[in-house]
């Protein structure tokens, strides 16, 4: 029997080779000729099963990551941590950065401090191969971390051959997009068939109109729109690395240093990256290994220039009657100002490394210890003048950083005797993590160069760290700790290459769970059936079965406590950063977050999966099919309570979902002559998802959640609308029950307003005549990926599409609305230059009354639903191998590989979605136009093998 060894999370196993899952390795080859830095950007239309959401093309900015689906509810940005999947990097996880500073905020749009996701740190040159694991056992075998799936990266590692040199370059830029600049004559135009169909004595009625918008002679409004220009550029993506890999069977070691610029056209935004990597692999005694690994990066990161992100991060809302001008030198004016005033350093530090000695102790008997470490931190130091903030400056520091640690040891025997072949292991797991924040912020300093003191001066005297010259400074700092302790023994069992069973029981504890509950059992078990072996094929034929059940780790502390004191429930909504009783310190019961009683329990996954594998043509086309079937239960979810008891709301465990798919890929040689001239590659990977909510707590059949619901049997990711019909043009298209007019929230109906249906047909528009509609995330999504070669050319052309998704468009909403943005002085009011510019189709949408206390533009109903399925031509490449060329062998002799290629991204889209792009919804479902475009970009690259 053949075997082979299989890096299992830093554990060499050996095992029967064909019990390893159905392939969902990505072709990297196909990937590194983009200029991605994001671990979702490596993976979106590349592999079956996930989907990569993307709310702005902003460089280093979130994404989520969903394997097979969602485990809970996103309304907010703070959850997509609870559904991304986990990444390892040669076995040492990721972690995330925590969501804890959320609560400072009034609005979510943007996290405190650098805003740039760690996953975009993992430098795509030094990749040798992404799997994407969905196997049950297997994320059991990584236990709780990879209760959402796993992204497994494994880095070049030493070379027990000739010393190996390669370069890697690309310089290129992204391309301005088209777009169609408008004045405040538009915006006049606009608002006057409002004003001039319900405009009115009537003193009810708030009639003001803008003082930008009527005068007509303010050259600043009602000029030429010119910002374009200054707003959007071509801006240079650039890359450059070197590795030197070599060594011999006893000692190999693997080098890399590299340098990426990557930018898109939209606000001059880019992002910085430094990598350095290094493996070193050790043999001293021939049953004895060593293995090391240490990668180290830096980011940094421009931030965008947003009026909405600059209010949100100072909680401060001035007026917002006069807008930024459309006016390109006025632009431009603010723009030097900025750059020449405006301090905003935005900087990311990241470390992984581990160390790893395995030991043979006696025929098939090993042992293995590894220590592995992930840390990342980021650094924000913000300054805004008075100029930019009403006479009062701003200074903002905001330091985090997340620690873990983890220590495994593991024991592993395997053995065969005739046909038969075992593999058992045990082992152990120790986990921490250490989660910390510090953030200080200033208002109205003695002048433009304030500094809050923290680290100078006599720390002996009682005002060491006052405010000096009128200075008001506000201090936060906090802390999550996470330790999670785990045990687990696992067999595998194989017969003749023919059946291939495998089980594995784990027992994990953590501290985030309350004592009496803080241990969980989770069993999973695989059989594979090899039905190419059983029949003598040479195309492959594998069956798998496989289930597991696997924790879902949770990270806040305050789960394990139970009822609790708080000093932040003494904020209000309008100001969360306030924790005073008039100006006194004090602790209060976390009226505001919510009751947490006792007995809270792990929550769980459960997979089921059953896959096949198929090759036909002598093995020249391989087709994969898997149905699964995953359940998350006993998640924590808010519920209502008794408006008497004082809480918000109660913490409980019950929510559970059900998602329910099918993974569909062919990867196969369409076309290769006898001479090897020209070949054709495909590739094709779809997914069809179905989520479903099973459960809540208290057995409740329902849950309201702002303007979404959570219903049993419905998905969780739809919207709850009212259904419009269009307008009353009269008051006589107003129905009447028991001689009163139809109404809203005790207001009646009148002409100009929206036509909502009465479902219930009791005379009244409520939330009882809302319809669950749609779904934020795709029934249908997938690649289409092709490779097309002809002698030393080679083509490939990379496909992307989504199916079946709706979005709610926002960005119409907030534009039709303005009457209460504007009245109200919301932060939905705030008018970016990047918003002077048509990017709607404000012919769809009727003309309501935008006075009516009804709210007719309101965003909850199905008038702005909108379709955003896509197909979009990702990437296309084109490249020659100079390898063979004879001037090229004079010029440098020792080359290996010479290959030189050109590419071009983001080259087409076709959509019925009336937004700038169907890929940037946030990842609530929501479309709000502030998600910067994705930039068509050019670059020419050369890679070369010494």
């Amino acid at each position: 029997m053949n075997n082979r060894v299989v890096d299992l999370d830093s554990l060499k196993l050996v095992v029967p080779s064909s019990i390893d899952s159905l392939s969902d390795t990505l072709n990297i080859d196909f990937i590194k000729i983009n200029p991605y830095i994001h671990v979702g950007d490596y993976l979106k239309g590349n592999v079956s099963g996930v989907l990569i959401q993307s709310p702005t093309a902003e460089p280093g900015s979130y994404q989520n990551i969903i394997v097979r689906g969602l485990s809970k509810p996103l309304f907010s940005n703070s959850d997509v941590n609870g559904n991304i999947a986990a990444v390892f990097v040669n076995g040492v996880p990721i972690a995330l950065e925590h969501n804890f500073s959320s609560e400072l905020q009034r609005y979510g749009f943007t996290k405190l401090g650098t805003g740039t996701d760690y996953l975009s740190s993992i430098y795509l040159s030094t990749i040798k191969s992404i799997e994407v694991i969905k196997d049950p056992v297997r994320l059991a075998q990584l236990g709780p971390l990879a209760s959402n799936g796993a992204i497994w990266i494994t880095t070049y590692e030493g070379l027990a051959s000739d010393r190996l040199i390669g370069i890697n370059t690309y310089y290129g830029f992204s391309t301005k997009p088209e777009v169609t600049p408008v004045n405040a004559d538009f915006e006049n135009r606009f608002r006057r068939q409002f004003y001039n169909r319900y405009r009115t004595t009537n003193d009810d009625y708030e009639v003001r109109y803008p003082g930008y918008l009527s005068d007509s002679t303010n050259q600043n409004y009602y000029g030429p729109a010119t910002w374009r220009d200054a707003y959007y550029s071509s801006a240079p993506l650039a890359n450059v690395d070197l590795n030197i890999r070599g060594g011999t069977e006893r000692a190999n070691f693997a080098f890399f240093g590299g340098f990426n610029r990557n930018a898109i056209s939209s606000d001059q935004l880019g992002i910085n990256s430094y990598n350095i990597l290094f493996n070193v692999n050790m043999l001293p005694y021939e049953w004895l290994s060593v293995n090391t690994f240490i990668n180290a990066r830096r980011s940094d990161r421009d931030r965008n220039k947003n009026v909405r992100d600059r209010l949100t991060e100072m909680s401060y809302y001035p007026d917002l009657s006069t807008p930024v001008s459309p006016n390109g030198t006025l632009y431009e004016s603010f723009l030097a100002k900025y750059d020449r005033e405006v301090v905003d350093k935005n900087i990311n530090n990241n470390f992984q490394g581990s160390i790893k000695i395995t030991a043979d102790l006696y025929k098939g008997l090993k042992f293995s210890t590894s220590f592995k470490v992930d840390y990342n931190e980021g650094r924000r130091d913000l300054f805004y003048p008075k100029e930019l903030m009403e006479t009062i400056n701003y200074q903002s520091a905001f330091f985090s950083y997340s620690q873990r640690y983890i220590l495994s040891n593991y024991l592993s025997y395997e053995t065969q005797f005739d046909d038969n072949q075992l593999s058992l292991s045990f082992g152990t797991d120790y986990q921490e993590d250490l989660y910390r924040y510090y953030y200080a912020r200033a208002f109205d300093g003695p002048n433009n160069y304030i500094k809050i003191n923290v680290v100078e001066g006599d720390p002996e005297k009682g005002d060491y760290l006052s405010p000096k010259g009128g200075l008001r400074v506000l201090r936060w700092n906090n802390k999550e700790q996470f330790h999670m302790q785990s045990f687990f023994g696992s067999l595998s069992y194989a017969y003749k290459n023919l059946l291939d069973i495998k089980g594995l029981i784990r027992w994990d504890g953590s501290s985030t769970i309350q004592r009496d509950n803080r241990w969980i059992l989770s069993p999973a078990v695989s059989m594979q059936y090899n039905l190419d072996n059983q029949f003598e094929s040479e195309d492959k034929f594998k069956l798998r079965a496989s289930y597991a059940k696997i924790g879902i780790p949770n990270y806040d502390s305050r789960y394990a406590m139970g009822p609790q004191y708080s000093s932040s429930s003494l904020a209000w909504d309008e100001e969360p950063t306030i924790s005073t009783y008039f100006g006194y310190a004090g602790l209060s019961r976390n009226y505001k977050n919510g009751w947490i009683g006792y007995d809270m329990t792990w929550a769980y996954s459960q997979k089921y999966e059953l896959a096949m594998e198929k090759s036909f043509f002598n093995s020249r086309l391989d087709f994969s099919l898997a149905t699964y079937l995953v359940q998350d239960r006993n998640q924590i979810v808010r519920i209502p309570v008794p408006g008497e008891y004082g809480y918000s709301s109660e913490l409980r465990n019950g929510l559970a979902v059900k998602n329910l798919g099918l993974d569909f890929s062919v990867i196969g040689k369409v076309l290769e002559t006898k001479d090897d001239k020209f070949g054709w590659t495909l590739g094709l990977n779809l997914n069809i998802n179905k989520n479903e909510l099973e459960s809540l707590p208290n057995n409740l059949q329902e849950l309201v959640v702002g303007d979404r619901i959570l219903k049993i049997g419905k998905p969780i990711d739809s919207y709850w609308l009212y259904q419009n019909n269009g307008i009353y043009n009269s008051i006589n298209e107003i129905p009447t029950k028991n001689n009163s007019l139809l109404s809203i929230d005790g207001l009646p109906f009148s002409a100009g307003d929206a036509i909502w249906e009465d479902l219930n047909d009791d005379g009244i528009i409520d939330s009882k005549d809302k319809v669950i509609e749609g779904r934020s995330t795709p029934k249908f999504f997938g690649g289409f990926n092709n490779t097309f070669s002809y002698k030393k050319f080679q083509l490939d052309v990379g496909l992307t599409f989504a199916l079946g998704q709706k979005a709610l468009n926002q960005r119409a909403s907030n534009r039709f609305n303005f009457i209460n943005n504007e009245s109200s002085n919301s932060i939905y009011g705030v008018k970016e230059i990047f918003q002077w510019q048509q990017d709607l189709d404000l012919s769809k949408y009727p003309i309501y009354n935008v006075w009516s206390n009804t709210n007719p533009y309101r965003l909850d109903q199905n008038l702005f639903l909108e379709d955003a399925s896509y197909l979009k031509v990702r990437s296309l490449s084109l490249g020659y191998d100079l390898s063979d060329l004879s001037s090229i062998k004079s010029l440098i002799k020792t080359v290996r590989r010479a290959y030189v290629y050109v590419n071009a991204n983001n080259l087409l889209t076709l959509t019925s979605f009336s937004g700038s792009d169907p890929e940037l919804i946030n990842f609530n479902g929501l479309y709000d136009g502030y998600g910067m475009q994705l930039s068509k970009s050019i670059t020419l690259g050369i890679k070369l093998d010494l």
